[in-house]
């Protein structure tokens, strides 16, 4: 039995990085109308995002610490409002962000398949969203939670790709030998750097993001090879 860890955005969900992120903080923004100026804010998400992402105190979840740069950063607001307005954004006008993303069916199918042949299948997404939001972009993948052993999250990690802490993490929490593992994503840096603690890994090219050539990833091919791999080798 071997373990595969899957990345979400990009991968499972296919998606271009750029139009995604355009109509993400646009609805973000419109949500957030009244309660934080709109210029500026794009920039604060992701430099609040990046420090988060630095930041690999083991104690402190993602939750608190992306909140924790984000309100460093509009000091004099009211911030359980702000908090509030973002997660109603979540359940709410953050589904109009799944008309510009589709499901890979190649991936899907490949995570139905390696279920049925009794493999483990973990969700290693990025945890720079909340649960919320994750499983809201699952389901735009075609899945239920359900379907993985283990889904990353804001609220249950306190680090980040490409820190290899993250990679340990998951380890130690699921269980996994990384000699039995194989972590599957389209990010040449964030998702290959699970080789970083031992992971055989494999970038799937449909939506790469960075330097292909350079990544050093063990393997590489579009989500169609992938798909033929897996029944090949599984």
């Amino acid at each position: 039995m071997r373990t595969f860890l899957f990345d979400l955005d990009g991968t499972l969900l296919a998606m271009d990085e750029h139009q995604f992120m355009q109509t993400y903080f646009g609805e973000l923004t419109r949500a957030l109308h009244g309660l934080v100026p709109a210029e500026g804010l794009a920039m604060n998400v992701i430099t609040a995002t990046a420090r988060m992402q630095a930041d690999t105190t083991p104690d402190i979840n993602n939750l608190e610490k992306f909140r924790r740069e984000f309100e460093a950063l509009y000091q004099g607001l009211d911030q359980q409002a702000v908090w509030d307005r973002i997660m109603e954004f979540y359940a709410t006008t953050f589904d109009r962000v799944r008309d510009i993303t589709w499901r890979s069916e190649p991936l899907y199918r490949s995570v139905v398949y390696l279920r049925t042949r009794g493999h483990r299948v973990l969700l290693t997404t990025n945890p720079v969203f909340p649960q919320l939001a994750t499983y809201k972009r699952l389901a735009w993948a075609g899945f239920s939670p359900s379907a993985f052993d283990y889904i990353s999250t804001m609220e249950n990690c306190s680090y980040c790709k490409p820190h290899p802490e993250y990679w340990q993490h998951v380890s130690t929490l699921m269980n996994v030998d990384p000699a039995q593992a194989i972590a599957v994503g389209n990010d040449c840096v964030e998702d290959v750097s699970a080789h970083l603690v031992g992971f055989e890994t494999y970038l799937v090219t449909d939506c790469a993001i960075g330097d292909v050539a350079a990544s050093n990833a063990d393997h590489i091919s579009d989500a169609l090879g992938f798909e033929r791999w897996v029944k090949e080798n599984y």
